[in-house]
C-alpha cells in the first residue's frame, strides 16, 4: 500500500509539473520580428535642391529640411554619419547635425578662376579634420550629358580652434584616392561562406561544414570589379562597369543574386535596370556603396532618387523616395536601429511601420488590439495616421499612385514625373532647425 501511494502522489508531482511548465504555442511573427530587428531602420539620404539640404527617410518617406541656403553644390556624411557637410558654389562649407538640426560654419576656401565645386567626401567630426572638397575647372553641360573636368583639386579642411585663427587648409592635384578597389572574393557576415569570382561565374566555398557549389547560373557581365554580401548571407551584390556614353567616365551596373532555395543549381539573379545609375558619371574614383544593412542600394534616374531593394518587398524592387537632387544624394552611415513606443506584443507592428511596410502594420496592429492597453494603442493609431499621411504627400509630389507605393504585390511601373517639380501644399518638409520627429 505504501508503494502504491508513492507511485500515485508521484504521477500527480509529475503531471502538475507538466502543467505548470507547459511550452506555450510558437509565435509565428517571432522569426519576422528577428529578421526585422536586424536591419537598421533609418536609412537616412541628403539631398538638396540648390536652395535648402533636405535629409529623407527612405522607408518611411518622412523628410526634415535641415539648411536653407542659396548655392548649395555637395552635401557629404561623416563617416559615422554625426556630422553633414554641405558645400556651397562660392566655396563655405556648413556642419550640421542631422539630429538636431544645429549648424556652423567651418571655413570657406578659395575657389580658382572657372572652378567649380563638384563634390565633397567627409572625413571626420567637425573639429578635426572635417571634409574635403572636390574642385575642378569646366562646366555642367545639360543632362544627362556628363561634365569634362580639367585641373582637379582636392580640399581638406580643419576648422580653427580659436575663433580669431584661420582654418587648416591642406590642397592637393587630381582626383581623390580611387575607391572602386577590384574586390573579387568576399567571406559572408555569418563567416560560413566565402564567394569568388573565377572567370565568368561565382564560386562559393562554405566553411565549417556548409555546401560549396556554382551561384551562378548565367556568365557575369564583363567588368566585375566588387562583390558585396547582404547582411543575411543569403544574398550577394555584384557591381560591374558599363559601357561608357553621353561623355561619362565612369558607369556601374547591379546584379544581384539571391539564393531561392529548393536544392536548386545557383541562385536566382535580378538586373539593376540600365536607366539607373550607380554613380556620377564624371567622377571615375568614386566607387557605389550600399546602405549600412547591404540590403539596399540607392540609385539615381531622370525622375529622382530611388531606393533600390534587391529582395522584394510591398513595394517591389524599386521605389522612388526623393525629386531629383541638384547635388549627388548621400547615404548616411551608421546603424540607427529604433526604440520603442510601447513595445510587448506591438513590437512587430511598429518595425513594420518603420520600414515602411504600412499595410502590413495595420494588418499586425488589429491582431494585437485587445492585448494591449488603449493609450498604447492610441500611440500606435496615431503614428501610422501620420505615416500614412506623409505616404500620401509623397505620392502627389512624386506623380505616383499611391496604391503604387504602399502596394503589399509590388510596384508596377511608376508613372512619368512631371519635371520642373512645384513645391505645392503637399510638401511635407518641417522648416529648418525643425528637432527630430519622435520616433519608434
Amino acid at each position: 500500500m505504501k508503494y502504491i501511494c508513492l507511485l500515485v502522489a508521484s504521477a500527480m508531482v509529475g503531471a502538475l509539473g507538466t502543467f505548470a511548465w507547459a511550452v506555450p504555442p510558437a509565435d509565428k511573427s517571432a522569426g519576422r520580428l528577428r529578421t526585422l530587428e536586424a536591419t537598421p531602420y533609418r536609412l537616412e539620404v541628403a539631398t538638396t535642391d540648390g536652395g535648402k539640404v533636405l535629409i529623407t527617410d527612405a522607408l518611411t518617406l518622412e523628410r526634415r529640411r535641415l539648411l536653407d541656403k542659396a548655392g548649395v553644390a555637395a552635401v557629404a556624411f561623416s563617416p559615422n554619419g554625426e556630422w553633414l557637410y554641405a558645400v556651397a558654389n562660392d566655396g563655405e562649407i556648413t556642419a550640421i547635425n542631422p539630429d538636431s538640426g544645429k549648424t556652423a560654419v567651418v571655413a570657406k576656401v578659395q575657389l580658382k578662376a572657372n572652378e567649380l565645386v563638384v563634390d565633397a567626401i567627409g572625413l571626420g567630426p567637425i573639429d578635426q579634420w572635417a571634409v574635403a572638397v572636390i574642385v575642378a575647372q569646366g562646366q555642367f553641360p545639360a543632362a544627362p550629358v556628363c561634365p569634362t573636368w580639367r585641373s582637379p583639386r582636392r580640399i581638406a579642411v580643419r576648422r580653427a580652434i580659436a575663433a580669431k585663427e584661420a582654418a587648416t587648409i591642406e590642397i592637393k592635384d587630381g582626383w581623390p584616392d580611387d575607391q572602386r578597389t577590384p574586390r573579387l572574393a568576399a567571406i559572408s557576415p555569418s563567416t560560413r561562406y566565402r564567394a569568388q569570382v573565377i572567370g565568368p561565374v561565382i564560386q562559393n566555398e562554405g566553411r565549417f561544414g556548409a555546401g560549396s557549389g556554382q551561384i551562378t547560373r548565367t556568365a557575369l557581365p564583363t567588368g566585375v570589379f566588387a562583390l558585396q554580401w547582404m547582411h543575411d548571407s543569403g544574398g550577394l551584390g555584384v557591381v560591374f562597369a558599363k559601357r561608357l556614353e553621353r561623355g561619362c567616365t565612369a558607369r556601374a551596373g547591379l546584379r544581384v543574386l539571391r539564393d531561392d532555395g529548393g536544392g536548386k543549381v545557383g541562385w536566382n539573379e535580378w538586373n539593376l535596370p540600365d536607366t539607373i545609375e550607380l554613380l556620377r558619371g564624371d567622377q571615375p574614383w568614386l566607387a557605389p556603396l550600399p546602405t549600412d544593412d547591404a540590403m539596399h542600394w540607392l540609385g539615381v534616374e531622370a525622375r529622382g532618387v530611388v531606393l533600390i531593394e534587391p529582395v522584394p518587398r510591398f513595394r517591389g524592387r524599386l521605389a522612388l523616395i526623393a525629386p531629383p537632387s541638384q547635388a549627388w544624394p548621400k547615404v548616411r552611415p551608421g546603424t540607427r536601429p529604433q526604440a520603442s513606443l510601447v513595445g510587448g506584443p506591438a513590437r512587430l507592428s511598429e518595425l513594420l511601420m518603420e520600414t515602411g511596410d504600412l499595410d502590413a502594420a495595420e494588418d499586425e496592429l488589429a491582431k494585437v488590439a485587445g492585448k494591449i492597453a488603449a493609450p498604447a494603442l492610441a500611440k500606435l493609431k496615431a503614428r501610422l495616421a501620420k505615416l500614412v499621411d506623409v505616404r500620401s504627400r509623397r505620392a502627389a509630389e512624386l506623380g505616383v499612385a499611391l496604391d503604387e507605393m504602399r502596394s503589399k504585390k509590388g510596384q508596377p511601373p511608376p508613372k512619368p514625373l512631371p519635371l520642373p517639380i512645384q513645391e505645392t501644399a503637399t510638401d511635407a518638409m518641417e522648416p529648418a532647425g525643425a528637432p527630430t520627429p519622435v520616433r519608434p
